[in-house]
């Protein structure tokens, strides 16, 4: 008798998004504009593959790169801090796969994907204010989407299980192990000391070869008719990582509801460490409104700091939709930054500034592939 069998069905897209647009930045009093990137969206390109294996399971993969849309020199990936003439490469600007980095199983069970992985913040934070993580939403410049100076939206070495939807409910679990293994140079004057390779941000994906923070986060998540509600509670432990000394959470709410042409958008955020030394608590209110292929939004909000400083957010948007692919847009962003919360992200040390002032503001382009 002669053996058959069936193959499995594979597919392998690429996707992505182009954004660029005039920019006029105020960093505290040190102004500068021109042509920049991602006024409205992150400019990407991802690598997506998904196979068949029958019995209703699935494997799945995903390659993100973040790029630069208007830097020849900023897409090679060189290092130079600070940059200098004829050496202006930025290492993480656009380095391949510098993006979610997964593969995974999917069934009846859920999902559970392994390698560099979004937390479900991230998600939370989409969820409770229209703008993204570009100009207006206060991504990196209000809220934060970990605990880390850059407040990045992934973990190196990290698994994450999405359960099954039940009636639009699914819930997360999040894991990245901490590692404090790595030894450096000799620490003078401590005998067998030593001051650890790594710092808290970065692993490089080597176990044992650099220190990283351990990371464990719980997601739930409800989308069923014109309501939408994430919760995610993240926490980071950043003892002896590095020179961490402490344990961080970070518990962030988001909620959306639309009723006709509209959409009311709601976001709250605390972000806290064991020994208060950060204790931030930040609440904006959203909303949009589509007039055929015209959407405007607006954002406000303010932070309250542990000594009770207090920093207020304004963000102002609005997109012309040429086609379900491709906008013009603009978008406004402001802040009085009195508990100063703007991460340094988003504020070089290069550009000069003394007020508490910053802003942003870009018209631009955005097209979708």
């Amino acid at each position: 008798m002669a053996a058959t069998g069936a193959f499995a069905q594979s597919s392998v897209q690429i996707d992505g998004v182009v954004d660029v647009g005039y920019q006029a930045i105020n960093y505290k009093g040190g102004k500068v504009n021109g042509i920049g990137n991602n006024g409205s969206s992150t400019s990407q390109i991802n690598f997506r593959g998904t196979e068949d294996l029958g019995g209703g399971l699935k494997a799945n993969f995903r390659v993100e790169t973040d790029w630069n849309t208007v830097s020849n020199k900023g897409n090679t990936g060189s290092a130079s801090t600070p940059v200098t003439l004829g050496n202006e490469t930025v290492a993480a600007a656009s380095t391949f796969g510098n993006g979610e980095i997964r593969v995974g199983l999917a069934g009846g069970f859920g999902s559970i994907d392994a390698g560099a992985v979004n937390y479900n913040t991230l998600g939370t934070y989409l969820t409770g204010q229209p703008f993204g993580t570009a100009i207006g939403s206060g991504f990196r410049t209000f809220y934060v989407n970990d605990a880390q100076g850059t407040s990045q939206v992934r973990s190196d070495n990290s698994v994450k299980y999405v359960s099954p939807s039940f009636s639009g409910l699914n819930a997360s679990l999040y894991y990245a192990g901490k590692q404090t293994k790595a030894n450096g140079t000799a620490d003078a004057g401590t005998p067998g000391a030593y001051t650890a390779v790594g710092v808290k941000d970065t692993s490089f994906g080597g176990l044992g070869a650099y220190d990283m923070q351990g990371t464990t986060e719980l997601g739930i998540n409800y989308a069923n008719g014109p309501l939408a509600a994430s919760f995610s509670s993240l926490k980071q432990d950043y003892k002896q990582v590095g020179t961490g000394t402490t344990d961080s959470t970070v518990n962030t709410l988001g909620a959306n509801y639309a009723f006709g042409a509209a959409k009311l958008f709601g976001l709250y955020q605390t972000n806290k460490t064991n020994t208060s030394s950060t204790n931030n608590k930040a609440m904006t209110i959203s909303g949009t409104y589509t007039m055929g292929a015209v959407v405007l939004m607006a954002q406000a909000g303010s932070l309250e700091n542990a000594a009770g400083l207090k920093s207020k957010l304004t963000g102002l948007g609005a997109d012309y939709n040429l086609s379900k692919r491709t906008a013009v847009y603009f978008r406004a962003e402001s802040i009085d930054d009195k508990a100063g919360v703007v991460q340094a992200a988003v504020t070089p040390g290069t550009i000069k500034g003394t007020d508490t002032k910053f802003a942003r503001t870009a018209v631009g382009i955005r097209h979708a592939f």
